[in-house]
C-alpha cells in the first residue's frame, strides 16, 4: 500500500493509496480514505473509493435530472470535497471533463458534460476499470452502514453511477453483487445506494 504525499509517485494499478480524510468509523474522527488505482497516466491517476463512504440520495426530489444537475455532484464537489482535503490535497485534484453518455439501453439522456474534481462513475467507466461483478462489489464504511437498510449477509452494498436509469427519474447503480442495474434506481431513493467518489490526482 502506498500513503500519497507530496513527493510520492509510485501509485501501480492494483495498489491501495491513501489520499484525504472522512469520519467512516466515528461521526468525530477522520480516518485516511483508502482508494483503488483504476488507471495511472503518466503523475496522473485516478482514484474511486476502496469502500462506500457515505450514503446519499442522488436528487433530494422525484424529477427530472441529470448528473449535471443533481444534489450528489454538488455535493461531492463542495462539501466532501471540503471535508476530505486539506488544500494542499485540493491542489493535487484535477478538474476533469467528466463526459456525460446517454444511457446505452434505454437511450435517457446524460445531459451536457461537465467539469467536476470529484465525481461517480459511469456505466461505461465502471465496465471498464472493473473485469468482473466481484471486483465490483463493495463493502460499506462503518458509519455508512448504520444508515443502510439493504446490506447483504457478506456486508456488500449497493452504489450509485453518475449516469441515468431508464428514464430521468432514475439514476444507474451497481448492486450489492456487483451487478449493474441500467434500469436504475429512483433519485430521491435514500436506499438506492452508497457514495464511491472517484477523482484524477496529481502524484
Amino acid at each position: 500500500r502506498y500513503v500519497l504525499t507530496v513527493n510520492k509517485i509510485g501509485v501501480n494499478l492494483g495498489t491501495v493509496p491513501k489520499f484525504g480524510s472522512y469520519p467512516q468509523n466515528n461521526i468525530e474522527v477522520k480516518d485516511p480514505i483508502e482508494w483503488l488505482a483504476l488507471e495511472v497516466n503518466g503523475n496522473e491517476a485516478l482514484l474511486v473509493s476502496r469502500y462506500g463512504l457515505d450514503c446519499k440520495r442522488y436528487h433530494h426530489e422525484f424529477t427530472e435530472i441529470t448528473w449535471e444537475n443533481c444534489d450528489l455532484r454538488k455535493w461531492l464537489n463542495a462539501d466532501f470535497l471540503e471535508m476530505a482535503f486539506s488544500e494542499e490535497e485540493q491542489q493535487r485534484i484535477r478538474l476533469s471533463d467528466v463526459v456525460n453518455d446517454d444511457n446505452r439501453k434505454y437511450g435517457t439522456s446524460g445531459g451536457n458534460n461537465t467539469r467536476d474534481r470529484v465525481f461517480c462513475l459511469s456505466l461505461a467507466e465502471a465496465e471498464r476499470y472493473f473485469k468482473n461483478n466481484a471486483e465490483r462489489k463493495c463493502q460499506p464504511a462503518a458509519l455508512t452502514k448504520i444508515h443502510i437498510p439493504k446490506v447483504t449477509a457478506n456486508n456488500y452494498c449497493s452504489w450509485w453511477l453518475r449516469s441515468p436509469g431508464d428514464d430521468p427519474h432514475y439514476a444507474a447503480f451497481v448492486s450489492p453483487d456487483g451487478v449493474f442495474w441500467p434500469i436504475g434506481d429512483c433519485i430521491s431513493d435514500i436506499d438506492g445506494g452508497t457514495v464511491r467518489p472517484a477523482l484524477w490526482v496529481n502524484l
